[in-house]
């Protein structure tokens, strides 16, 4: 592996650390909820809203906690709120906030119809930091009536244009807010995330050459991780730590892997087509990827080995950007329908394609990690910005300003 080099701005090295590895210390009070009640069961085809009530004492600060969380909760389709004051919740979270050298939080959730509490808590931070400490609070609330992981503490990398024609890679909470700039160097749209949370990987035409980094969010040290002549664009990541990526270092593009560490580097398709945008399977046995050999941009699959192919797109003439969902049963996609590109989802098997957006073109669909709601860029209002939704296309959501030309979105995995 080649290192290219360290940043030396402390200022900027900070801005990283806080942003991706702020932690809070936490206490505890009731027992391990391993066999706790089940309030909503998100597994269910007919999910019913869980009515809640949050309420807030203490600093002035808790209306701001209480506005964030709601907003986390609320955006999942999975609760509806309940006035403290009005009879009908079936759940009520108390939120105490205190703050004198730093932020103290005492929450308390509680069963309204067994008549008892289900999860203390308290959260200490070092300084005044909002906006982390209520996405725990709400990831906490998800849990104790889901019994699954909230994805409130989670990030989206993306890209944004800039004034002066180049592009940006930032990084955001999966709200949109406290976004920061961690990459400004010759990059296109091919980023992702590795498995673990750790590293950022991108692709970056530097000196007229294209090249695939990968940038450690923990110290800012970039790297290099290929370079080759030709067009090199990196694709996804497996849980082993490889790499797929399309080169047109033998002229046509071609889908090939390599591992974290520079290494292992393999070539999985030889065709006369181009084969390009390869994202691993979540498992890592399989490969979904776009190639145009059988006329037009397709999704095709195959295994990890570059064996066993399968076409799985057969509507539309231009299809391309997959995405494979966290529990292997969905491939969303970008495809062009009546001139327009828009936001599909199909079975891992071919089956049951389904449309999830209509207005506008829609882009580069990527999943959050329980597999709920999709990141996804659109022109929608004008200037093109990243967007969430529910997978079904429910409570489509401009998370990006729209004074800033941002598109490219890929959700990280679940961060600590």
């Amino acid at each position: 592996m080649n290192t290219g080099f360290r940043v030396k701005s402390l200022k900027l090295r900070v801005l990283i650390l806080g942003f991706s590895l702020f932690t809070f210390h936490f206490s505890l009070f009731t027992p391990a909820l391993a066999l706790a009640k089940i309030y909503i069961d998100i597994t269910s085809p007919a999910i019913r809203q869980l009515p809640i009530s949050i309420r807030t004492s203490g600093s002035p600060a808790s209306k701001e906690l209480e506005s964030i969380v709601k907003n986390d909760l609320g955006f999942t389709g999975l609760f509806s709120f309940v006035d403290p004051d009005v009879p009908g919740a079936e759940i009520i979270a108390d939120i105490k906030v205190e703050i004198t050298d730093g932020l103290k939080v005492i929450l308390s959730v509680n069963d309204l119809i067994e008549g008892k509490e289900v999860l203390k808590k308290r959260y200490d931070a070092s300084k005044i930091i909002i906006r982390p400490m209520a996405h725990s609070i709400s990831n906490d609330i998800y849990k104790v009536v889901t019994g699954k992981k909230g994805v409130f503490r989670t990030k989206l990398s993306y890209l944004v244009s800039t004034s002066a024609g180049r592009k940006e890679l930032r990084l955001m909470d999966w709200d949109g807010f406290r976004s920061i700039k961690v990459v400004s160097k010759g990059l296109t749209s091919s980023h992702n995330w590795s498995q673990d949370g750790r590293f950022l990987i991108y692709s970056a035409e530097r000196n007229r050459k294209w090249k695939i980094y990968l940038l450690n969010l923990k110290r800012y040290r970039e790297m290099v991780l290929f370079s080759s002549r030709g067009l090199n664009l990196v694709g996804g990541t497996s849980p082993a730590g490889l790499i797929s990526l399309s080169s047109s270092k033998d002229g046509s593009p071609e889908i090939y892997v390599i591992n974290i560490h520079g290494k292992g580097f393999k070539k999985l398709t030889w065709s006369f087509g181009i084969d390009v945008s390869p994202v691993f399977s979540p498992d890592g046995s399989r490969i979904a990827f776009v190639s145009d050999r059988g006329g037009s941009p397709q999704i095709y699959t195959m295994g990890s080995n570059g064996r066993g192919l399968k076409r799985l797109t057969f509507q539309g003439s231009y299809n391309t950007s997959p995405s494979w969902s966290p529990d292997d049963k969905w491939i969303a996609y970008t495809g062009r329908k009546n001139g327009k590109n828009q936001i599909f989802m199909v079975k891992s098997d071919g089956t049951d394609s389904r449309q999830l957006t209509s207005r506008g073109n829609n882009e580069g669909p990527s999943f959050s990690p329980d597999g709920l709601f999709l990141a996804f860029d659109s022109d929608r209002d004008g200037r093109r910005g990243i967007y969430i939704m529910r997978i079904h296309g429910e409570e489509k959501k401009r998370i990006t300003p729209k004074h800033i030309n941002a598109m490219s979105p890929k959700w990280s995995p679940y961060l600590k």
